[in-house]
């Protein structure tokens, strides 16, 4: 299908909002498990406790991609099965036409990746300029990144902050995995309605 400027225009914004859509829920939730559970790592002198309180907000954190990122992918399936659906109909649904946010394993790590941008910005800001803003907002909002080289650098002395965007990788590879899992699940699901549509088309004839 050979695309006009307009459309073409219109896919990439549709994109652009399926990608956000599924960003959402994980960023939202990195934010409630940082300001909930792993913040509390940074109080006492405890050095075991706070281990396991952020071994413990990073868990969560990793669970909630992992949900997310399946969802996300089982989402994403079953919109491609509706678009190819509506395409062999002759549908005029342009979205459907576009194949606007159908499953493809790069929105995956796309989404994760989108997820992280908000900290990425925030730890990069921090980084060439210390300022009390950033690192309040990175100690209370994005503690799932900050945490984990803070508090080794107390023991083992102080660590340059760019380390800091090595965690990155953990939540979108987590959202990525979880993606293709809820892709491959939705596929079988697929797969075992067509063959009993097919079996009862079978017993009609």
């Amino acid at each position: 299908m050979q695309l006009t400027s307009q459309q073409r225009g219109k896919k990439i914004l549709w994109e652009i909002k399926d990608l956000l859509t599924g960003a959402a829920f994980p960023f939202m939730l990195q934010l409630v498990f940082s300001a909930s559970v792993i913040l509390f790592a940074d109080y006492g002198d405890e050095p075991a406790l706070a281990a396991v309180i952020l071994c413990f907000g990073e868990l969560l954190v990793g669970a909630a991609y992992f949900i997310c990122g399946r969802q996300n992918g089982v989402t994403a399936y079953r919109r491609t099965v509706q678009n190819e659906k509506k395409r062999a109909i002759g549908s005029d649904d342009l979205k459907a036409q576009l194949h606007t946010g159908e499953y493809a394993l790069y929105k995956g790590v796309l989404i994760g990746f989108i997820s992280c941008v908000p900290y990425i910005i925030f730890q990069f800001i921090e980084c060439l300029a210390h300022n009390s803003f950033c690192a309040f907002l990175l100690k209370y909002a994005f503690g799932w990144a900050v945490y984990p080289f803070t508090l080794i650098g107390r023991s083992a002395g102080s660590l340059s902050p760019w380390l800091n965007f090595v965690w990155v990788v953990v939540p979108v590879a987590v959202h990525a995995v979880a993606y293709f899992i809820g892709g491959r699940k939705e596929s079988a699901r697929q797969q075992i309605v067509a063959q009993a549509q097919e079996s009862r088309d079978k017993r009609r004839k």
